[in-house]
Order: structure tokens, then sequence, then C-alpha cells
């Protein structure tokens, strides 16, 4: 594959799912825990560097900044992609995923509203969030995971650019 960033970004995506697929069969508590799926950021990175590197090796580092983040970029934008399509459908094949991360989220509210929020109307609207997840649980809709992917690409571009930045001034 002669695209760099397609080449990494892909081969992250494998590694970023394998990853997570053993945080899953070892325990789904540990593929719901956010210090371990932060920690899979560091698949993006080392991925995201190498491409930039042997991008800018290939092509040199006296081009336009934005020549030298869309490599890194696009594989982020690939690692991520392959993400969240296993984060989606493995919560589409474990409705029990949803049940842990509503029950969390329900100790989460408990524990903030046993704190006292100190606002009454903040206390009122954790009674409603509680209510509202009791009768009704979580759900994972297909926009949401959009909208999530959407936000992850405008972290991944600072990140690019931070890496841009980072190999451009390199010498």
């Amino acid at each position: 594959m002669k695209n760099t960033g397609v080449r990494y970004g892909l081969l992250g995506g494998v590694v970023a799912v394998f990853y997570y697929a053993l945080l899953y069969v070892a325990r789904k508590e540990l593929f719901l825990n956010p210090w371990l799926q932060w920690a899979g950021m560091g698949i993006y990175l080392l991925f995201m560097y190498r491409a930039a590197k042997e991008d800018c090796a290939a092509n040199g580092t006296q081009r336009d900044f934005r020549e030298i983040l869309r490599t890194p970029f696009v594989v982020f934008l690939l690692i991520n992609l392959c993400y969240w399509l296993f984060y989606y459908s493995l919560h589409l094949a474990d409705p029990e995923l949803l049940q842990l991360e509503t029950a969390a989220q329900l100790e989460y509210f408990k524990a903030q509203l046993e704190a006292g929020p100190g606002d009454p109307e903040q206390a009122n609207q954790l009674r409603e969030q509680i209510q509202y997840l009791e009768k009704t649980g979580m759900s994972l809709p297909l926009g949401h995971v959009f909208l999530r992917m959407g936000f992850g690409a405008l972290g991944g571009f600072a990140l690019s650019a931070g890496l841009a930045a980072l190999l451009r001034n390199e010498r």
C-alpha cells in the first residue's frame, strides 16, 4: 500500500481493536474502565508518529504545515473509525455492556447527590437523571456514536497538529 497514512491507520486500527477486544475478553469492567480506554490513545499516538515520521523522511519537513499534518490526521481518523465500529458492534452484540454502564452511571449520580451538589436545581437534575436511568436505562444510538467520532476528530486534529509541529521543528 503506497499511502502511508492509510497503511498505518488500518494497521493501527487492527491493533487498537485487538487491545480493546483483549480488555473485553478479560473482563467487561476493564473494557469500560475510563483509564484503560484512554490508555488506548497510546496506540493512536504511536501509529500517528510512525506514519508522520515516515512521511517526513520521504517528502521532507520543509513542506506546507498542512501537508505534514495530513498523514497523522488520516491515521487518527482510520484508527478512530475502527475503534467506533468495534465499540458500536460490541454494544449491539452484548446488551449487558449497556446495563453495566447504566449501573456505573447510577452509582456516580447517587454519589453526587449524597455529597450534596449545593444547588437545589442541580440536585433536582440529578434526581431526574437517576429516575430516567432507573426507568429506561442507557442506550447507544448510532447518532451518538457519530457525534463522539466527530468530537474525537477534533482531538485527533489537535494531536496531529502537535506532531506536525514537533516533526517540522526537529533538526
